[in-house]
């Protein structure tokens, strides 16, 4: 709606499809025990509820995005956000400079994340990973990118490396060369600097926070 409002349409192009995982009985556990938690998406909460598991009141939370942190919210926690919102941002909050010995769960999907884990466990955290979901790649509708790709001041937006390597693989190669000639607008420097290494040669937008409202102004900046 509110990018309809500022005179940006949006092509919805679903390019992965995602599967929902339930947590091991260990890790469950592991959950209910931790000290902090880290929550890297709104997926992984939406994981939990799908299994009627909710999360323990007394821990620490910390939320990679805007958008993850309001999911928390709405579900009467309240959490940390690093203003660099990825990985290194959060390795950089002070709530997690001293976890030597603290039990700490990182929710996440398949893959990914992998500093967190490395630079906590050698930090002295006992962490657990628990894995909520995993994405598939799925075929790109040609018809409608075809016409996407006609249309004047065109932006891309990916909300994950996981989605711009779904949408490469799945898009023929003509389409895949001009595709990538356009602006590109992403949520965190990792994502954009995975995508130069993929090859992007349009220009790429860091948003300044992860959310829709952070995502439509690195739009519009993209379209000046």
């Amino acid at each position: 709606m509110l990018a309809r409002e500022l005179g940006i349409v949006p092509w919805q192009m679903p390019i992965m499809d995602i599967f929902w995982q339930s947590p091991t009985a260990a890790a469950l556990r592991q959950l209910m025990q931790a000290q902090v938690i880290i929550v890297t998406s709104r997926y992984a909460l939406m994981s939990l509820e799908k299994s009627a598991i909710a999360l323990p009141a007394s821990a620490t939370y910390l939320a990679v995005g805007v958008a993850t942190a309001k999911a928390l919210k709405q579900r009467g926690i309240e959490a940390i956000v690093p203003s660099q919102t990825d990985s290194e941002g959060l390795l950089s909050e002070p709530a997690l400079a001293h976890t030597d010995g603290v039990n700490l769960v990182i929710l996440k999907g398949e893959g990914g994340r992998t500093a967190l884990l490395t630079n906590l466990s050698k930090r002295g955290a006992l962490v657990t990973e628990v894995v909520l979901y995993r994405r598939v790649c799925k075929a790109v509708d040609q018809g409608m990118l075809t016409t996407f790709l006609q249309q004047a001041k065109g932006v891309v937006s990916v909300a994950s490396a996981e989605s711009l390597t779904c949408a490469l693989t799945a898009t023929p190669t003509q389409l895949r060369r001009q595709l990538m000639t356009l602006p590109l607008v992403v949520m965190s420097q990792r994502i954009a600097d995975f995508a130069r290494q993929k090859g992007w040669v349009g220009d790429i937008q860091v948003a300044t926070e992860t959310s829709s409202s952070g995502l439509i102004a690195a739009v519009q900046q993209c379209r000046l």
